[in-house]
């Protein structure tokens, strides 16, 4: 059963199997979200053996509270980010949205053992821009500019995270939305978060969607040049994948692909037991060759 846990004020959401055979999991969620956007997510990757850290970064659902919502810094969510990742030790993290861009600190940082970027915010030097973003922004300049409280209007959210919601699920989607930070809101429609991709030496895979309208796939396409990363991108879905028909078909590809390039945690044990194994016959055998005769 998932369980709320509490690290330095910072909320998670922690759901263990019984037996864990696979790494740990960090999901990290977009601008405005929680971690409820993983639900379905923590159950599927459960089942498969994953024990999974769904974070509230500060600030949100009763996360770490703080002053000034408005003037939270990116920098500030980044630490958030490496706070879990530490105490959980080299988790893959799978971040969507303004978490993909999270996911990529941690795996420029080192402390990612692998990293799944699901629409991804991007880094500087790949810009963010959209006609159809920017023109969704322009009532929520002064909080852009001025570093206020943001929160999106459901009209926000019907045009550019429900277009792949079925109708009937909306409404009770929409109050589980939060405010966001205004300054963390420029931040991101600037690309002023620099990565740099030499540092980044676990397995990324970039997922972007044909229907995304926060995110377009030209950004997914330039972060999987950048990475030298593998690139899916999936008709039928929009920004909001988790909670579209058919969300199981990406999981079930995220899950494969995570198996393909991370040992699992029952091979790291046999093959951590098979090297002492081996570590403690050859001490035996140099001591043998020590024995006075």
């Amino acid at each position: 059963m998932p369980r709320t846990m509490l690290l330095n004020e910072l909320t998670m959401v922690v759901d263990e199997p019984p037996v864990a055979t696979r790494p740990p999991v960090l999901l990290i969620h977009g601008y405005g979200g929680g971690a409820w956007y993983f639900d379905r997510y923590q159950r599927f990757l459960g089942a498969r053996g994953y024990p999974t850290y769904a974070l509230n970064l500060r600030g949100h659902h009763d996360s770490k509270p703080v002053g000034d919502l408005g003037r939270v810094s990116f920098d500030e969510y980044i630490e958030d980010a490496h706070e879990v990742a530490r105490h959980i030790g080299q988790p893959i993290v799978i971040g969507h949205s303004m978490g993909g861009l999270l996911a990529q600190k941690l795996a420029e940082s080192g402390v990612a053992r692998a990293a799944v970027l699901m629409c991804a915010a991007a880094p500087r030097g790949i810009s963010l821009f959209s006609w159809r973003l920017a023109l969704r922004q322009l009532k929520h300049l002064p909080a852009l500019l001025r570093s206020r409280r943001l929160e999106a209007t459901r009209s926000d959210l019907d045009s550019l995270l429900f277009n792949r919601i079925p109708e009937p699920e909306r409404d009770a989607l929409f109050p589980r939305f939060v405010a966001d930070s205004g300054r963390v809101g420029r931040e991101l429609s600037l690309s002023v978060v620099p990565v740099d991709e030499r540092k980044v030496r676990c397995p990324v895979l970039v997922i972007a969607c044909s229907d995304d309208r926060y995110v377009v796939p030209r950004v997914a396409r330039r972060l999987a040049r950048k990475y030298r990363a593998p690139y899916w991108e999936y008709a039928d879905h929009g920004h909001f994948p988790q909670y579209e028909p058919g969300w199981e078909a990406m999981a079930g590809d995220i899950a494969r692909w995570l198996e393909s390039v991370v040992p699992s945690e029952v091979l790291v044990d046999a093959l951590v037991g098979s090297a002492a194994t081996a570590r403690s016959r050859e001490r035996r055998q140099d001591a043998s060759l020590d024995l006075p005769h």
